[in-house]
């Protein structure tokens, strides 16, 4: 599931940069459009080391098994 909002939050931010990169944007729908990316970033980054952590417990995981089971 976190996967799946990560990925909206990811087309999110594309949108907004292509908004960005348009020419007809007012200042102020600009400022609202760059506010509200720097926040999906902000929330990106935290989502993506969350999903890191999880993958390191994963991992860590199945090295302690696989230590576990090679014994002597």
């Amino acid at each position: 599931m976190a996967v799946k909002k990560l990925k909206t939050k990811m087309s999110r931010l594309e949108t907004i940069a292509e908004l960005l990169e348009e020419d007809n944007q007012e200042i102020e729908a600009s400022m609202k459009l760059f506010e509200e990316g720097m926040k999906l970033i902000n929330e990106c980054s935290a989502d993506l080391d969350t999903l890191e952590g999880k993958i390191t417990i994963m991992i860590d995981g199945e090295e302690k098994e696989f230590e576990g089971s090679v014994e002597a």
